[in-house]
């Protein structure tokens, strides 16, 4: 359902984020997953309107049945159900649980701290700098990008040699980054800066658990996007 991608795709998070699947059958109409920490969960569902949705698991067959979300974490306890009007409102609630696992992580990781100021220098820069974004970049501009993002990757396969990240996360990386490279040559100006913050961003996020990974990450990505 387009809609929840478009959901996902919000201020906290992008939907490159998360796991979502569409069971075929019961009651539970979408799973998402954050991609990062299983632990944290949104299901929307068809539940019974007297029961709640801890009705959810069993079978019905009667009419009364209501939207609701199953969110993980949830604003005010662990994992929170909320019976809604709409499949709407259900959707409308993804960011309201997006919000919250931010807040959460904000809490157990410090790195997730400095990324909303990071988002925002990166935000800032690219309104300050980017003076015609409807532009295509120019041959020289994607050299220069393409430059940058090989210098830093090389850093990165210096690490893995350390064995301070796993090659796993290494090829994860190198996705990443010929992804953003692919995409100065397919969109404006103002389109693929926007996009390269989203994926350096996620890229930050993989190399959370490595110190030396996410400093390197961090670091570079000022360099990469002219903030340093």
């Amino acid at each position: 359902m387009k809609s929840i991608y478009d959901a996902l795709d919000n201020r906290v998070f992008s939907a490159d984020d998360f796991v979502v699947e569409f069971p075929k059958t019961g009651s539970v109409l979408a799973k998402i997953k954050f991609a990062h920490k299983n632990d944290y969960y949104f299901h929307i569902a068809e539940v019974q309107k007297a029961r709640g949705v801890a009705a959810t698991i069993a079978s019905f067959t009667d009419d009364e049945r209501v939207p609701a979300t199953i969110e993980c974490p949830g604003g005010y306890k662990w994992v929170e159900e909320n019976r809604v009007g709409s499949f709407d409102s259900c959707i409308r609630r993804i960011q309201h649980w997006c919000d919250n696992i931010r807040e959460d992580l904000k809490t157990k990781i410090p790195a997730y701290k400095d990324l909303d100021d990071l988002k925002r220098q990166f935000e800032q820069h690219i309104n300050e700098h980017i003076k015609n974004p409807e532009d295509q970049l120019s041959k020289e501009e994607v050299i220069k990008i393409n430059e940058k993002f090989d210098a830093l990757y090389a850093e990165f396969v210096k690490l893995s040699e350390e064995h301070k990240i796993t090659q796993d996360l290494l090829s994860e990386i190198k996705k990443d980054f010929e992804i953003i490279k692919g995409n100065a040559t397919q969109y404006s100006k103002g389109m693929w800066a926007n996009l390269a913050k989203n994926r350096i961003v996620q890229v930050i996020k993989k190399v959370a658990g490595s110190p030396e990974g996410r400093k390197l990450m961090y670091d570079g990505a000022k360099r990469l996007l002219g903030l340093d």
